[in-house]
């Protein structure tokens, strides 16, 4: 698995959790290549991609790969190169809130499997806004968890 960030201390971490490489992309701003010279040229099979990178990301795909788009950073889409799209073969998906079922089905798959998300920081109800401070900040690794039952445990990671 290859993953990418833009901070030396997240791509420890990343490494610790099971990356087989990182691409710090404020240090390689061409991430994209970078992914596919790590694959000895083929690309990446599944990407998600957090930040609405899509034209990276199509760049970084293997032939008949999957993207998933799960997030959109910044109030401008750069326009898709629909060659490269083609070219790709991949499948593009968009990832949204589901239904309330499958939100009652993902929660069973992750106790069935004994899956545990990576929490960055619980903060207590009251301290809400500093949640959303905290993670505005861009500095969380993993989730940033708002807890209407728990005192603030400040920061660890939980897996």
């Amino acid at each position: 698995m290859v993953a990418t960030t833009s901070a030396p201390a997240k791509a420890a971490r990343l490494r610790a959790l099971g990356a087989d490489e990182v691409v710090d992309y404020s240090a390689t701003p061409d991430w994209a290549a970078e992914v596919r010279t790590l694959t000895g040229g083929r690309g990446a099979d599944r990407i998600v991609d957090v930040a609405g990178l899509l034209h990276e990301s199509i760049r970084a795909i293997a032939l008949a790969g999957t993207i998933a788009c799960v997030g959109f950073v910044g109030n401008a889409a750069v326009p898709l190169d629909t060659g490269a799209l083609f070219a790709s073969g991949a499948t593009v998906r968009t990832v949204a809130v589901g239904s309330r079922a499958q939100f009652t089905a993902m929660n069973a798959f992750i106790g069935t499997h004994g899956l545990r998300p990576v929490i960055d920081r619980v903060f207590p109800f009251d301290e809400a806004v500093d949640a959303y401070r905290h993670y505005a900040a861009g500095g969380p690794f993993g989730k940033v968890v708002v807890s209407h039952s728990h005192a603030s445990s400040g920061a660890g990671v939980r897996a």
